[in-house]
């Protein structure tokens, strides 16, 4: 590979290495030459596709953003798709979001999602790509709140994307509950939002 020859390997190895240091820790602590050293790409190759540090880690914030979001899609198709033992799509839900087993994912997910969202907020430079992103997740989101009331798993109460700011503002109480509460003390949140989504108003079968 000849060095100042930008080229689309180069760019995702870069990238890549970059979103990995950046979910083991914080980016004023990421220094170029280790990415220089993991890579075998000079300086010259990384400001010549992102131009400047900066540019290198917006790259990869958006590729962990995309990760996350893919990752919170798939898991609630997963559900989506499963079996519902009680019957009741949302306590299958419920299931999957309080699973103990689960509980790192989440968290990992959850705390990378606000971590990005927070930095494009703070810089402008991010918040074009970010919002590309969150528009995409956002809109799969709603989809599968279509889905879910065209099988007859979920009432027509809600349009789409009122079910996908519901799903956000789940994690948006979670994180804040991060710093300092155990890990399953939504019980609140979650019975609210059975009964705002249930066509009855009845609270789901299983109990947080």
């Amino acid at each position: 590979m000849a060095e100042g020859t930008p080229d689309r390997s180069a760019r995702d190895a870069l990238v890549e290495a970059t979103a990995r240091r950046l979910w083991a820790g914080d980016e004023g602590e990421l220094r170029i030459l280790d990415i220089c050293q993991e890579t075998g790409l000079s300086t010259s190759v990384i400001y010549g596709h992102f131009r400047s540090r900066q540019g290198l880690i917006d790259a990869a914030l958006l590729t962990i953003l995309t990760e996350v979001t893919d990752g919170i899609v798939r898991g609630i198709e997963g559900v989506l798709d499963g079996p519902h033992p009680t019957g009741r799509f949302l306590d299958s839900l419920h299931g999957y979001v309080t699973d103990p087993t689960l509980e790192r994912q989440h968290t990992r997910n959850r705390q990378a999602y606000f971590r990005v969202a927070a930095s494009a907020l703070a810089r402008p430079s991010l918040r074009p790509g970010f919002l590309e992103v969150y528009a995409r997740y956002m809109g799969r989101c709603g989809e599968l709140y279509d889905e879910a009331v065209g099988r007859g798993l979920l009432p027509a109460s809600l349009t789409g994307r009122q079910w996908a700011l519901l799903l956000e503002s789940q994690m948006v109480a979670r994180a804040l509950h991060d710093l300092d509460a155990d890990w399953d003390d939504q019980g609140d949140w979650l019975l609210a939002l059975a009964r705002l989504a249930s066509p009855d108003g009845a609270s789901p079968t299983l109990t947080p």
